[in-house]
Parts: structure tokens; C-alpha cells; sequence
């Protein structure tokens, strides 16, 4: 009997273990969702779970010891932020992608938006954005509507959501406009309710994303995992998804 008790603790350890918890920036939910689905073809003994939510609220959750293996980040500058307080293992911050700033207007509104200067139309009543304090593609779409001459006109009709994933729901919800990831327009949902017009990249500082391994965190399921996160079988799942990738 204590051999079976054992043996079940076991079990159990290992198969702790070969969970893998990685902190993913909202952005990246569908996307991720088929990286998960790739690699575990290919390894599937080791569970990835991701947890999902705004880069700057992992950054300071991670700082505060949250237990994550990995960190895929929507800006490079949060990935950063840890390697300069030495909380990841060295050498590990890698840029993924480049994302991109869509402006979405669901067809409820009857507008098409060809140029950000629809955001000032009467039929603009309220605008969602991610909160640009923690979240990159709200900075961006900061950003883009100042250098567009447009932020001082439109501020009024701005509201916030914690993450660009939030947005994204609250812009079919109740917005009449929304700044979104590029990523979130390829699914079904907001291909058939609106349409889009992608922000001119000149307009807002690139949107670098990258990833790291946390410090202590380096098993050999997270290293197959943070492998995988930069493969070519990765990489043909953020172009699937709309991302550029890094030159070189």
C-alpha cells in the first residue's frame, strides 16, 4: 500500500511538472490558441497553460513573484524591464513578432473607416481603447491619433478597457469604434460584424513583441516550450495571424 501511495505522488509530481504556465499579453489569445495546438502535435506529453491578460499588469505581477514559466509580452520594453531587474534567465528575451494597430468600426455604425479621420464623424460617439499605462497597443493607438492631429478632438469619446482583448469585446458590445490588434480581425466573429483599417505603422512606435523564460524557471518542458515560441512552425502561425516577423 505505501508503494501504490508513493507511486500515485509520483505520478502526480511528474505530471506537475510537466505543466508549463506562460503569461500571455491579450493580443496574442487566438493566435497563442493555435500555438498551443501546434506544439502539442508535436509534444504531447507537456500542458501549456496560458494565462492571458495586459503586458504591464504581468510585469508587475512577475516582480511580485507570480508563478510563471514564460512571458510573451506585447512590447519589448516590459520583457526588459524584468532582464534589467534580473528576474529572467539570461540571455533568454527573444522578439517574436511585430504586431500591428487596427481601427475596427462594427457594421451597426454604418461607417467604413478609410483613414483615422473618422474617428471625429457624429456617428463616432465612443471610442475604446486598451488603458495605454499598461497596455501596448493602447500606447499605440495614443500615439497614432496625436500624430493624426486628431487625439485633443476625440479625447471625449475615449474609454478604456484593461486590455486589448477586453477592447475588442467591448467595441462589438457598445463602441462605435475601437483600436484593436491586427490578430483580432482574422476571426470569424469580427470579420462578419465590421471592418477595419490598419493604422499606418509611421504613425506609432513599433509594436516589438517579445518573449523570455523566467529566472529559475529553466526545466526541460519550459525550454521545449520557449524553443518552440521562435521554430518556423511557430512563426507560420503568427503570419497565419497577421504579424510580421523580425528581420533577422
Amino acid at each position: 500500500m505505501k508503494q501504490l501511495v508513493f507511486a500515485v505522488i509520483t505520478l502526480f509530481a511528474v505530471a506537475q511538472a510537466q505543466e508549463v504556465r506562460v503569461a500571455v499579453a491579450a493580443n496574442l489569445q487566438p493566435t497563442f490558441n493555435d500555438l498551443i495546438r501546434v506544439f502539442n502535435s508535436v509534444n504531447p506529453g507537456i500542458k501549456v497553460t496560458p494565462i492571458f491578460g495586459s503586458s504591464g499588469a504581468f510585469t508587475q505581477q512577475i516582480a511580485q513573484g507570480a508563478p510563471f514559466d514564460i512571458f510573451m509580452a506585447a512590447d519589448v520594453s516590459f520583457p526588459r524591464d524584468l532582464e534589467r531587474r534580473a528576474l529572467i534567465e539570461a540571455g533568454t528575451l527573444k522578439t517574436y513578432a511585430i504586431g500591428k494597430l487596427v481601427l475596427y468600426v462594427p457594421k451597426r455604425v454604418g461607417l467604413r473607416p478609410n483613414s483615422l479621420n473618422i474617428l471625429s464623424a457624429a456617428k463616432i460617439g465612443k471610442i475604446i481603447i486598451a488603458d495605454p499605462k499598461i497596455a501596448p497597443y493602447g500606447r499605440a493607438a495614443v500615439q497614432a491619433m496625436t500624430k493624426a492631429g486628431l487625439y485633443e478632438v476625440v479625447k471625449g469619446k475615449i474609454a478604456q478597457g484593461q486590455n486589448i482583448s477586453q477592447v475588442a469585446q467591448l467595441t462589438l458590445a457598445s463602441g462605435d469604434a475601437g483600436f484593436m490588434a491586427y490578430s483580432s480581425v482574422f476571426t470569424p466573429e469580427f470579420k462578419a460584424q465590421g471592418s477595419y483599417f490598419i493604422v499606418p505603422q509611421r504613425l506609432y512606435d513599433p509594436l516589438e513583441q517579445a518573449y523570455v523564460m523566467l529566472k529559475g524557471r529553466n526545466r526541460p518542458e519550459v525550454k521545449a516550450v520557449y524553443d518552440f515560441l521562435s521554430s518556423p512552425l511557430a512563426q507560420k502561425v503568427y503570419r497565419a495571424w497577421g504579424y510580421e516577423l523580425p528581420s533577422g
